[in-house]
């Protein structure tokens, strides 16, 4: 199946008000494949309402910036939604993202 979407990137925070500060994320297109499409409700005993997560495998043809850059990947977004990142690793010439749960963070 084919990945086409974005990947959130955080860089360092940036002042918006004296004393305030905000995450700084640069969002980015790419495209690749997704070669694990897993999805699963996540149960806990914490919460009356289950967790979907999926446990999707993207991988990437990354350019200079996603190889400089794949250790401060924050999210990916995909089929219209945020999705959190769970692991990143680098094996030249891709970069394969492994994505978790909703995305609630800071967005570009």
């Amino acid at each position: 199946m084919k990945f086409v979407g974005k990947i959130g990137f955080f860089k360092d925070d940036v002042e918006v008000k004296p004393g305030l500060f905000k995450p700084g994320i640069v969002e980015k297109s790419y495209t690749g494949e997704v070669s694990r499409d897993n999805r699963h409700w996540n149960a806990s005993s914490e919460s009356t309402n289950s967790a979907y997560r999926v446990n999707n495998e993207i991988s990437i043809l990354a350019d200079l910036y996603a190889r400089q850059n794949w250790n401060s990947i924050r999210y990916v977004l995909w089929n219209g939604a945020y999705w959190s990142v769970s692991s990143v690793s680098l094996g030249y010439p891709r970069v394969t993202i492994v994505l978790g749960g909703v995305y609630n963070g800071e967005r570009a």
